[in-house]
């Protein structure tokens, strides 16, 4: 039996297992793809470290319902939900699944801490005056991410973290490019200012819809920026270890296709919410095993 483990607690892991993949095939979209080439009792822990995700991620978009103030507090008790877990107090079946992961993975506690001050950014609208600024973003909101499935996926060599941090920072960039027709209509911005000025377009215009020689040159810019970091998430930086990462190869192949064809469609961001064919997807699945053969 795990550590501050009851009888009580192991008999409810299997229906707390459960609810956690439920909440990881609805939402989890690009990802659970990958999420399959796992071994179930793996598959799970990476489910309910993404349902965890997910939720914490609620909090701030729940803008509409609540005042700022009020997920303010709503992240403090989260936080002290995650330390209950973390102390071994966990009870509901969030919390319970992943109690039980973090015995079995030994994941890295500060990512978690991690990714709920990059929610803790979002709780109100800012502006980020230069991509310094905004890659503080990203490696707390993505690399995070990819430092927790790393472990689950049973990589620990120091270099798979790196890999981590590039793929999560390409991760993030694409969401961006992809949402920010969505994103300046919640009244955020992620683009960096300096880059908005660098091509003379402005906040009012991206607010106003404005498809034009600046807008375009400006989306290339920022997507040739997310591809350097899908070019230096460089698998061998596992070492011999690299074979585990095959699942972060398969989410890797999809968003590199999703940022492509933002590209392929000229950045008609306005117009409608870029994604890829369920066809596209398997083609970046068969890619990905190829090159594993290989």
């Amino acid at each position: 039996m795990p550590p501050n483990m009851t009888e009580t607690s192991l008999n409810r892991l299997p229906e707390a297992y459960k609810f956690c993949d439920g909440i990881a095939r609805r939402r989890a979209r690009n990802f659970y793809l990958a999420f399959r080439f796992l071994p179930k009792k793996r598959r799970l822990a990476l489910s309910t470290f993404y349902a965890w995700c997910a939720l914490s991620d609620d909090i701030s978009d729940d803008s509409k319902a609540l005042a700022p103030d009020q997920r303010h507090q709503k992240l403090i008790q989260w936080r002290t939900s995650l330390d209950d877990c973390f102390a071994g107090r966990a009870d509901s079946p969030l919390f319970l699944a992943l109690s039980d992961s973090l015995q079995h993975y030994d994941l890295p506690l500060q990512s978690f801490y991690d990714l709920l001050d990059g929610i803790e950014m979002d709780l109100e609208p800012r502006r980020y005056a230069t991509f310094s600024d905004l890659e503080i973003y990203c490696r707390r909101v993505a690399s995070s991410v990819g430092r927790v499935s790393l472990r689950i996926f049973g990589c620990t060599t120091p270099g798979a973290d790196l890999y981590a941090d590039n793929l999560g920072i390409a991760f993030q960039l694409t969401n961006i490019l992809r949402d920010v027709a969505e994103d300046i209509n919640a009244g955020r911005l992620y683009l960096p200012l300096e880059d908005l000025r660098r091509f003379d377009y402005s906040e009012a215009e991206l607010r106003a819809c404005v498809r034009d020689r600046r807008f375009h040159e400006l989306m290339s810019f920022e997507y040739n920026r997310a591809w350097s970091y899908f070019k230096i998430a460089d698998p061998a930086l596992a070492g011999n270890q690299k074979h585990r990462l095959f699942p972060a190869q398969i989410m890797k192949a999809v968003y590199w296709r999703v940022l492509h064809e933002l590209k392929r469609r000229n950045f008609e961001v306005f117009e409608r919410r870029i994604t890829i064919p369920w066809w596209r997807k398997t083609s970046a699945l068969a890619v990905t095993t190829v090159q594993r053969l290989i």
